[in-house]
């Protein structure tokens, strides 16, 4: 539960996890990237990946806590695999195609589409607030994509958009079921793989590509995905939240040391626009505390916890 251990030992624990897995997911399109191999073996190889992580860390809680969540529980986790699966393979070629700023600036926008689809589909009222933030980074995402026109990334952009709303529909559904959906990633990501398996060469990869989508798929993305979702038992979600835009503010900071990949202006505004209306809202939450999470109001911090867990 959000607020958990609300001791100052408990709340440096907390903000350190966040801290760390924030900056541990900034780090996942360099490294994929680094890896320079061809898209559909990237997509292959990082979905086997995960699948592995994934499926030890679900054995490892069976067998030395007794943790009993199917690793395919229900109906639901076929759909939700399903919808990770295609977010999966359009995020990979998305960033291969487009800016990377523009791709993490959009995607930035997921938790808020989320909230949208709460409230239309499950009845989840959308408070003023949030539908502040909505409408601001409606502009901040159009900004962006329609900067593709003039730089050549628009469907790129158009890709990234499509992974913000598929997110959203998994997240609909999750939400809907109230299932444990935790290894909905690893299927996913073994789905993806299947999928793109045909037209993918992992023969083909050198021990430099495997270094990069090993240290990504094996440890740098899912001790992010534990951190961050580790950190709401002792620090208020709001406040993780804010730190999960770590990955929006240092991926294209990481993007231009490495690669000289230099965002446009008017992708670095609508981004700015976005991080400030998700900045906004998180600390109106905070500021609002308890109230905000009183039953069938639509937070962004809870969607954005599960987009990243289905996106990794």
């Amino acid at each position: 539960m959000d607020g958990e251990g609300t001791g100052v030992g408990g709340r440096s624990k907390g903000v350190a996890a966040a801290g760390l897995g924030g900056l541990l997911l900034s780090l996942d399109v360099p490294l994929l990237k680094l890896a320079d191999a061809e898209t559909f073996t990237v997509i292959t190889v990082r979905g086997v990946l995960v699948f592995a992580s994934l499926f030890i860390f679900w054995s490892a809680r069976r067998w030395l806590f007794g943790v009993r969540t199917p690793f395919i529980n229900g109906y639901t986790s076929v759909a939700v695999a399903t919808t990770t699966a295609l977010a999966s393979i359009l995020f990979i070629q998305a960033i291969y195609i487009t800016s990377v700023a523009n791709i993490v600036f959009i995607l930035a926008f997921n938790p808020l589409f989320a909230a949208i689809l709460g409230w239309v589909v499950l009845g989840e009222r959308l408070d003023k607030a949030t539908s502040a933030a909505v409408a601001a980074s409606i502009v901040g995402v159009g900004i962006i994509v329609f900067d593709g026109l003039n730089s050549g990334g628009f469907i790129g952009n158009i890709m990234a958009l499509a992974v913000a709303i598929v997110l959203a529909i998994s997240i609909t559904i999750i939400r809907r079921s109230r299932s444990d959906q935790s290894m909905s990633a690893a299927n996913g990501g073994l789905l993806a793989a299947a999928m793109t398996v045909w037209f993918s060469h992992p023969a083909s990869l050198g021990l430099h590509s495997w270094s990069w989508l090993g240290l990504n798929g094996l440890l740098v993305m899912p001790t992010s995905a534990a951190l961050l979702m580790y950190a709401p038992r002792y620090v208020p979600g709001p406040l993780v939240a804010m730190f999960y835009l770590l990955e929006t503010v240092l991926t294209p900071v990481w993007m231009w040391l490495v690669f000289d990949e230099v965002p446009t202006l008017a992708s670095l505004a609508g981004g700015a626009i976005v991080i400030a209306s998700l900045v906004s809202h998180s600390l109106y939450m905070l500021a609002v505390g308890k109230k905000s999470s009183r039953p069938r109001t639509v937070a962004a911090t809870r969607p954005l916890q599960i987009a990243t867990t289905l996106r990794d």
